[in-house]
């Protein structure tokens, strides 16, 4: 089989849902991602098979054995080897004629123009501890133009969040002046109350459990929230680039665990309401080891009942 053919049978079965025009504009766009780990490495090999043939994939990080029961293509084969040179390797396997620019130092502040020059679309794969790398992404996509779609996990589930250059606010009008580190007490509960600008719910998880592992340096990660991640982003990408628009933009986040089999869409009165009550658990919780925002959901699912004109729930 040629290549032609073999790009041609792989596109196929797209025809019905996008239309030829549609995939060609896909096959020109340029995907940067920032990340490639187990929330970029689904969205990149989910965008490869839907024909986008360009991308720049930044990670400084080897996969190790920690990595194996959630990131895409961690295995006992690759260990050792960088996230990025896997996950391009990959992607030249499914698509032949993509192009992969890797950059295996990752990303900085003073290197992220050049990384998203030109680009389409921009993954946001950062993690949430390198707060200063994360806002230079923000801020040098809005420069250029570019929507930053950030799909981060929680439980059994993942939020959405796609920011757009125009419509969206900027990382610090909506996220707030990052604290620095010299005042870890703020910067800890900078960390904490940043998860409601994405996620709408707490989910039911053993939050003392989750807490000493996240204190520990071991963030609890399920392989099925990461693979839901990266459907959700790269469907979020062709969305961004055909220029559908039928998914919202931030300030309205979407938040879905398929455990409790729940969808949240928040904007910004429910997330205002949210804000306040985490702000107000570490006013209260001050010299407690768990704030009571990791305690039961009573409070956070009254917002259900009280806030209905900003969020839409599916339930069973």
């Amino acid at each position: 089989m040629n290549l032609a053919e073999y790009r041609h049978g792989m596109l196929d079965r797209y025809i019905g849902i996008l239309t030829p025009e549609e995939l060609e504009v896909l096959s020109k766009a340029i995907i940067c991602g920032a990340g490639a780990g187990g929330n970029g490495g689904f969205t990149y090999i989910i965008l490869a098979r839907l024909g986008c043939l360009h991308f720049k994939i930044a990670d400084p990080e080897p996969f190790d054995s920690v990595n194996v029961g959630s990131q895409a293509y961690s295995n006992i084969e690759t260990m050792g080897q960088y996230k990025a040179e896997v996950i391009a390797r990959e992607i030249q396997r499914i698509n032949p004629s993509a192009q992969v620019e890797v950059w295996p130092d990752g990303v900085k502040p003073e290197t992220m123009h050049s990384f998203l020059e030109g680009g389409d679309i921009a993954i946001d794969g950062i993690d949430l501890y390198e707060l200063d790398t994360k806002k230079s992404l923000f801020d040098s996509a809005r420069k250029q133009n570019i929507p930053v779609i950030s799909a981060p996990i929680l439980g059994f589930g993942a939020a959405l969040a796609v920011f757009h250059p125009t419509k969206s606010p900027s990382f610090e009008d909506y996220f707030g002046l990052i604290p620095p580190k010299s005042e870890p007490e703020k910067y800890n509960r900078y960390i904490t109350t940043l998860a409601t600008g994405f996620f709408g719910f707490k989910p039911r998880l053993n939050w003392p459990l989750f807490m000493d592992r996240i204190a520990d340096g071991k963030v609890p990660t399920m392989g099925t929230a990461c693979m839901l991640s990266g459907a959700w982003a790269a469907t979020a990408s062709i969305d961004c680039i055909l220029g559908k628009n039928s998914i919202p933009v931030v300030p309205t986040t979407i938040h879905i665990d398929l455990m409790q089999q729940k969808l949240v869409r928040t904007g910004p009165l429910r997330r205002w309401f949210l804000k306040k009550y985490v702000q107000f658990s570490f006013w209260y919780t001050n010299s407690r080891k768990y704030p009571v925002s990791y305690r039961g959901e009573e409070t956070i699912e009254s917002f259900d009942n009280e806030i209905v004109g900003s969020q839409r729930t599916i339930k069973s």
